[in-house]
């Protein structure tokens, strides 16, 4: 739409009332054959720490999209790169809304084609831990790639985009679903000696398969009730896959497994926790349950467009770079328009208060430049009033025209050294209450400050908001699908013990890994519900079926410890992603998973074994 640099910089003179126009020049000239910059540039209010730095060590080129242009940054950053680099510029460095995105983007293709692979490598190698035949560990991924295929195909017929979110769809699927093979394995492998023992196998554990599939969709649910489609879209197809997954689990694996694929191991029972141990971790879930109010409370609450990438990361230096070189690296538009519309017409009182108010606004902390039509009424010694019309009416200024003045709005540019959301917040506070000390100002004109970071602070705002409702009916349904599972309100209660206190340990684990409350860490409790709820009800359904803890710890220890690491493999993969978004909720994925487990294996056996009505309300589910 516009490009404003030092090549385009004007110095304006005195307004002449004969032709009703401003004589200008520019700051750029050529002698013996070289272009000159002049030095009076440095010291020009408009232009210094705009687009050239006060020192003049750096300068700045303000590129402005076209309307319509704005989600085009995956192709319009790689062009201009492509034009820099074949003008011979040899160091540049690239900032600004357009230029994250364009980075984000190209992390999303990354994650689309190389993290997959390895992914499914750290699971694989899991697995073949476990059963020692690669053959069975090939068998547990046959279930979930056979649903990215068909959701993949769903998702392409219907002309969805990639984003953010909806990129992670293959790999939760994956992720999560070849938990399902490995389960109905590792009970064939116990059953292979027996007569019939496929049919046996899938008696056995379709009921668990099924109702950890649906609990764990209860929970990737709480993304379909949120506001925004690229969440909407990712719980819909996450729940589809996962279902999927489970269906040619109990389905479509029986058929591929024979009694060549598996052969009967003799495996030790697998070794009860140390009572140091279950103390210990029972002392710890109580202190950190005591003081996780405190922790919670530390948790910060905003969000920065630049925090999403990794501190050594191209775009991060370059906005250290940026904000050390012109004390800014996020802009504001301030605009003021006529309460009652129509074109700007300003009187006296209102020119002072208005200049008055761009004073306030200069005082404001964050705000290290305020750009507006008063500096060049001050520079050329024109009343604003005839410095509007000649903007309006002449191409004195070019394109920069609209980053000060249209037919029916003045705009002031405030430019902060700040980017996250939390200081864009405190700003608007601060504006708006400048503007309530000039009454006068309000009652006559509509102010509007707009920006970047201020969506980005609605947007995840909203997200969160409704994240916490979306939660409550996620785990409204978990409970409902317990209920119809052991039909026993104190089964149900005991197994969802580790959901609750996992997803007050992710909220623990963000204060203590200092990551912001925001819309990507905002969706993993509804996740962790999802996947830990498995362990409880593979092992509360063993348990309702012996009645005897300890048989249940037995049947179900080791498959619950493989599932666990591998979903632990599988998210940790995300740790090595430039983006830092992946990465911390790589982080708390890893953790919430972990201490599910350890909260699984060893609260559960202990508070089954200690309760009576627990023990006397078991039964054969089977």
């Amino acid at each position: 739409k516009s490009v404003l640099s030092p090549t385009e910089a004007v110095k304006l003179g005195s307004f002449n009332l004969f032709t009703m126009s401003i004589p200008s020049e520019s700051y750029v000239y050529e002698e013996e054959g070289r272009l000159v910059l002049n030095e009076e540039l440095l010291s020009n209010p408009l232009y210094s720490n705009l687009i050239i730095s006060s020192d003049g060590r750096y300068y700045a080129v303000m590129i402005t999209i076209a309307d319509g242009n704005e989600l085009k940054s995956d192709a319009l950053i790689p062009e201009l790169r492509s034009v820099l680099d074949s003008s011979g510029v040899e160091s540049y460095r690239l900032i600004g809304e357009s230029v994250a995105n364009s980075e984000t983007f190209r992390s999303i293709i990354d994650l689309t084609f190389k993290y997959p692979p390895f992914i499914l490598l750290a699971i694989m190698a899991v697995y073949v831990i476990k059963f020692r035949r690669i053959s069975l560990s090939l068998l547990t991924l046959v279930p979930p790639l056979a649903a990215v295929m068909v959701i993949v195909g769903i998702m392409g017929l219907m002309e969805l985009s990639i984003n953010s979110l909806t990129v992670m769809i293959p790999s939760f699927i994956v992720i999560i679903g070849s938990a399902y093979g490995m389960h109905f394995l590792s009970r064939f492998e116990e059953n292979i000696h027996m007569k019939n023992a496929v049919r046996r196998t899938v008696h056995e554990e379709r009921v668990p398969i099924l109702f950890s599939a649906l609990t764990t969709m209860a929970g990737f649910s709480s993304y379909i009730l949120l506001d925004m489609k690229a969440f909407q879209e990712m719980g819909i197809f996450v729940c589809s896959g996962i279902f999927l997954s489970a269906i040619f689990t109990i389905t479509v694996l029986p058929g591929l497994v024979t009694s060549k694929a598996a052969t009967k191991r003799e495996v030790s029972p697998p070794r009860d926790v140390n009572p140091v141990v279950k103390r210990a971790v029972i002392w710890v879930v109580i202190a950190l349950s005591i003081a996780s109010p405190l922790l919670i409370i530390t948790i910060p609450m905003t969000i920065d467009q630049y925090n999403f990438f990794k501190e050594d990361s191209k775009i991060r230096e370059s906005a250290r770079t940026m904000k050390e070189a012109f004390g800014w690296l996020t802009n504001y538009a301030l605009m003021v328009e006529p309460a009652e519309g129509g074109s700007i017409s300003l009187t006296s009182v209102q020119l002072e208060n208005l200049e008055a108010l761009e004073e306030e606004l200069k005082g404001i902390e964050g705000i290290s430049k305020v750009m507006s039509l008063f500096d060049l009424s001050r520079e050329t010694n024109v009343p604003l009033p005839l410095m509007i019309r000649a903007l309006n009416s002449t191409d004195v200024f070019g394109d920069s025209t609209s980053l000060l003045v249209s037919d029916n709005a003045i705009r002031f540019n405030l430019f902060s050294s700040e980017s996250d959301s939390l200081s864009a917040e405190r700003l608007k506070a601060a504006v708006e209450k400048s503007i309530g000390k000039f009454p006068e100002l309000h009652k006559n004109f509509d102010f509007t400050l707009a920006g970047t970071t201020l969506i980005w602070k609605s947007v995840n705002s909203s997200v969160v908001n409704n994240q916490i409702q979306s939660l409550i009916v996620s785990f409204g349904l978990i409970i409902l699908l317990l209920l119809s599972i052991f039909r026993s309100l104190k089964s149900t209660i005991i197994a969802t013990i580790p959901i609750l206190l996992t997803t007050l340990f992710n909220f623990v684990f963000m204060a203590f890994f200092r990551i912001s409350l925001s819309i990507s860490t905002a969706l993993i409790s509804g996740m962790l519900m999802g996947l830990v709820i498995d362990y409880a009800i593979h092992f509360t359904i063993w348990f309702r079926r012996f009645g005897d803890s300890r048989k249940a710890y037995e049947q179900t220890a080791r498959a619950i410890l493989t599932n666990g690491l591998s979903l632990v493999a599988g998210f940790s993969v995300l740790l090595l992603t430039p983006l830092l978004l992946y990465v911390d909720v790589a982080k708390l994925m890893v953790s919430g998973l972990a201490v599910g487990m350890i909260l699984t294996l060893i609260l559960l056996p202990e508070i089954a074994s200690r309760s009576e009505r627990f023990l006397s309300g078991a039964k054969d589910s089977g």
